[in-house]
């Protein structure tokens, strides 16, 4: 039973037996209507089909028709991704920088008026046009592991406070002055690299350790966060790291409490996590942190607190304390 052109509503591309049911139908000088009841088209497809397909001589022919049409389709879906050269330089500047596409996308106005781009079509553009520019996104994996290990290890850090006592307002960043600890390691040295992260404002400071060991961990942590205002550094929450043993000498030397997260949940700090991550595009996995001056630290702990942050607005850590009141 053929279906009427009434009962027709989704969409169905003309197939190339549609094309010579059309041909056939013109060559026996059937009417456009007629065919489209054969079909069970409506008339206004037949009719603008052979508008759209028919050869220069107005001659409809089904293989002709079928092949200008496929190649219309393909054409229509490898349209120039991100035309404008002022904001491929600029996407491409950023990501050398070491910034995201969603970052680059949220500071592509403040920084040029009038300019914006989504940050799926900077990824687009990367992938599909530029591949050149994926060695500078920040992902190595397409998607998590999943953690299938559930065992929990002995933890030997003396006067443990778990995070599962840290209060609210520590877990909900609505005050200044509470940091996450971690250490960047290598198996090409005994030197390391401290990392701390602010929660709330999202400031990253970077000192090297000559040993990954507790001793070194403290004084390091002591010696950054003793400039600070008091306001300023509140408390610290670390992982289980036997580094992290000597963490009462921040509360004797500073009045900071400590917290620790539950073995196996690095996403418990994912402030600190994340800022780790970053200083390993600066210096990969296996990099000797021994032969790395203090300038070049100071160089990337610069470009860490300059980088737009969704969270702020797209400002950076640095701007966003600049806005915000840090008395206590």
């Amino acid at each position: 039973m053929q279906t009427t052109a009434n009962t027709t509503r989704s969409y169905r591309p003309l197939t190339h037996d549609d094309r010579e049911e059309i041909m056939m139908g013109l060559r026996n000088q059937l009417s456009r209507r007629k065919i489209a009841r054969e079909l069970g088209r409506n008339v206004s497809v037949i009719t603008r089909e052979i508008k759209a397909n028919s050869t220069e001589d107005g001659r409809y022919q089904a293989f002709w028709a079928n092949a200008r049409s496929n190649r219309r389709r393909i054409q229509s879906r490898t349209r120039p991704r991100i035309p404008d050269p002022v904001i491929r330089t600029y996407i491409e500047k950023k990501l050398i920088e070491g910034w995201s596409p969603e970052q680059i996308a949220g500071r592509l106005p403040v920084d040029i008026p009038g300019k914006s781009v989504s940050y799926e079509t900077i990824y687009l553009f990367i992938f599909i046009k530029r591949r050149d520019l994926t060695q500078y996104l920040q992902c190595g994996r397409k998607k998590r592991r999943k953690r299938k290990d559930p065992r929990k290890k002995r933890v030997l850090i003396p006067d443990r406070v778990g995070i599962e006592e840290r209060p609210d307002h520590i877990n909900d960043r609505s005050e200044h002055g509470h940091w996450e600890g971690d250490t960047a390691v290598s198996r090409k040295s005994r030197a390391a690299l401290m990392v701390l992260q602010e929660r709330s404002l999202g400031l990253t400071l970077l000192q090297k350790l000559p040993r990954c060991a507790p001793g070194d961990m403290a004084e390091a942590m002591i010696e950054c966060l003793q400039t600070l205002p008091d306001h300023m550094r509140r408390s610290i929450t670390f992982d289980n790291g036997q580094e992290n043993r000597h963490h009462r000498k921040l509360s004797e030397h500073l009045g900071m409490d400590t917290y620790f997260c539950d073995p196996y949940s690095s996403w418990q700090r994912g402030s600190v996590e994340n800022a780790v991550g970053l200083t390993r595009r600066f210096w990969p996995k296996r990099t000797d942190y021994a032969l790395i001056s203090d300038a070049e630290i100071a160089m990337v702990e610069y470009r860490l607190n300059t980088r737009p942050r969704k969270r702020f607005g797209f400002l950076s850590p640095l701007e966003y304390a600049a806005t915000v009141a840090l008395s206590p």
